[in-house]
């Protein structure tokens, strides 16, 4: 399995646009995974359906698209094929680096939530007036794509990005009636939820107890589990179990390293712990998840 990072795709020649912090592909029949196979993407995806209808499959898990649509990926998520259910499926593709998110401007919202619910629920339907606006956000940058570069031209882009994420947290609210908390203890609590998930991803589920991240992030376990459950819904030790496992079914799914190995790169103490863990999780031993068992 291949991992796709933005510095990669510099020098693919079915990328449209890409300017170091993100990159645009309109056509689907571009896919990396159609080229490579299953391929893990070290940036957010957002993926808009225009037309037809289409399957997407991330970590694992098939998801259907269809006409004014929107598919979210987290980074990380492993991309593994894509199928057209109708001849007219079309996509276009935002990526957008991590590091994008790390900008001032996400430090005043309580957005971690939103982020998370993305995380569970990828697939997000769009209205008709979030569709004229957003197709404004992609006019505009199209048209700064084509036009002669200032020297602000990747600011300039990167704030059309961030118009875009805060659009599609907007419909995240829709959904899931998330109220936005401003206050300077909310805020204080959205950077250490932040920091705690970019942890997650940092170690990709070999830190598996809350005390490690709690050290990590200079807080009690207590303080780090009262602001994760109040901001996510979930227990601290729950994310923590879920990152580890997705990293366990990356490898079980998208590899041919042995069992034991994935163990110990894990940092599991023992194969019949690693054993144990799985199956609590997934309800099946390593060996028969593998099987498809």
């Amino acid at each position: 399995m291949k991992r796709i990072s933005i510095e990669y795709l510099k020098n693919e020649d079915y990328v449209d646009y890409i300017d170091g912090d993100l990159f645009i592909i309109e056509d689907v029949e571009k896919l990396p995974t159609i080229k490579m196979g299953a391929v893990e993407v070290e940036a957010i995806i957002v993926i808009f359906c225009s037309a037809g209808v289409g399957q997407v499959t991330m970590n694992g898990t098939r998801h259907q698209l269809k006409r004014n649509q929107l598919l979210l990926g987290m980074p990380h998520t492993v991309y593994s094929n894509y199928m057209k259910l109708t001849d007219n499926f079309e996509v276009k593709i935002l990526g957008i680096a991590t590091r994008a998110l790390n900008s001032s401007v996400f430090m005043t919202k309580n957005i971690w939530k939103n982020f998370y619910f993305l995380l569970n629920n990828p697939v997000l339907d769009v209205g008709e007036k979030e569709l004229d606006l957003l197709s404004h956000y992609y006019e505009l940058a199209n048209m700064k794509i084509h036009n002669e570069r200032s020297p602000f031209h990747q600011a300039i882009m990167m704030s059309l990005v961030h118009c875009v994420i805060f659009e599609l947290l907007s419909l995240t609210n829709k959904v899931e009636s998330i109220d936005f908390d401003e206050s300077e203890q909310s805020s204080q609590s959205d950077v250490l939820f932040r920091n705690f998930l970019e942890l997650l991803a940092e170690h990709e589920g070999r830190v598996r107890s809350v005390q490690e991240y709690a050290d990590m992030l200079y807080v009690s376990p207590k303080y780090l589990s009262a602001v994760v459950k109040q901001l996510s819904g979930r227990t601290a030790l729950a994310l923590i179990h879920e990152t580890t496992i997705h990293a366990i079914v990356r490898q079980l799914k998208y590899t041919d390293k042995p069992i034991k190995e994935i163990s110990e790169e894990m940092g599991f103490p023992s194969l019949s712990f690693f054993g144990k863990f799985v199956k609590t999780q997934l309800g099946v031993s390593p060996k028969k998840f593998r099987r498809g068992e």
